[in-house]
């Protein structure tokens, strides 16, 4: 899925830069695919910090980081947080589950 957007859509991007990997990673004391462990965090921070690295090196004036699992549904969501001028901004993601990307005072509602 990722190559046939990459072709659509690659060009319309000053960089894209992917590197798949081969075979799926686990982690020690993994529990299965969707459990989270130190060494899963600490390898996905690293790669946000490798990515930040690059955009920094290449002079780019945004980045944006989006997980899978994420669905952007609004067709204006980076016209809004670019416009609001900060240095770091982010959506508030809704969920239909118990994930937030907001975790402070979180409650059932």
């Amino acid at each position: 899925m990722l190559q046939e957007w990459l072709a659509a859509v690659g060009d319309d991007y000053a960089a894209v830069v992917w590197r798949p990997e081969g075979e799926p990673r686990f982690y020690p004391d993994e529990e299965g695919p969707k459990h989270w462990t130190k060494e899963r965090h600490q390898f996905l921070m690293e790669l946000k910090q490798e990515a930040l690295t690059f955009a920094r090196n290449w002079g780019a004036d945004y980045i944006l980081f989006a997980d899978t699992d994420n669905i952007l549904t609004n067709n204006q969501t980076l016209r809004l947080l670019m416009g609001q001028g900060l240095p770091v901004v982010a959506p508030m993601l809704d969920s239909q589950t118990y994930y937030s990307n907001f975790w402070c005072g979180i409650t059932p509602q």
